[in-house]
């Protein structure tokens, strides 16, 4: 960051005997090394603005690198430090949880999550839902056909297969009739 003097601001500061003179080299210094003077670990290219010279020195860093002795303190600190990072790793590894499949009871709870869900929207769409007592009210008789046994029971005379892979396959003249509104 570039300082820059209006003529005037010169003169006042000329008279007041404290005219700003620019430092050689340091207009475009933008970053800096910095090291910690106790482990001796260095940081390069840290920002040098006020705010971040700031709060670099705050922290204990020192602007420049690190001497020969404390650079050979913390590189021969680097295999202890690898160690204590790995045995941290292992140990979160450790701990990690489960896929949820693997949790007892999962497919029971999703299937009763998804046949709550799957009954809220038909009460939302106003469909009536068959209650217990109704079915105990209206048994199946063992002999009555239904629809769907009436479908497999043409498929069969005709040789098709009666279920696809997902569900019954139904002739278009058994479908309703459902037509957009124009």
């Amino acid at each position: 960051m570039v300082i820059s003097l209006t003529a005037q601001e010169k003169v006042e500061l000329q008279q007041a005997g404290s005219l700003m003179r620019p430092l050689e080299g340091a207009s475009g210094v933008q970053s800096a090394i910095f090291h910690n003077p106790k482990t001796g670990q260095e940081f390069v290219n840290l920002p040098v603005d006020p705010y971040h010279l700031g709060r670099h020195l705050r922290r204990g860093l020192v602007m420049g690198p690190a001497s020969p002795e404390l650079r050979e303190k913390w590189e021969s600190g680097e295999s202890d430090r690898q160690a204590d990072n790995d045995s941290l790793m292992a140990e979160h590894l450790s701990k990690a949880p489960a896929p949820i499949e693997d949790t007892p009871r999962f497919e029971e709870a999703v299937a009763s999550a998804a046949e709550v869900a799957v009954n809220r929207i038909l009460e939302k769409l106003g469909v009536e839902l068959p209650n217990d007592e109704k079915r105990q009210a209206h048994p199946q008789e063992e002999g009555e056909v239904t629809e769907v046994d009436h479908q497999t029971d043409f498929f069969k005379t005709i040789d098709a297969s009666a279920e696809s892979e997902t569900k019954l396959n139904v002739s278009p003249a058994s479908r309703p009739n459902l037509r957009l509104v124009e």
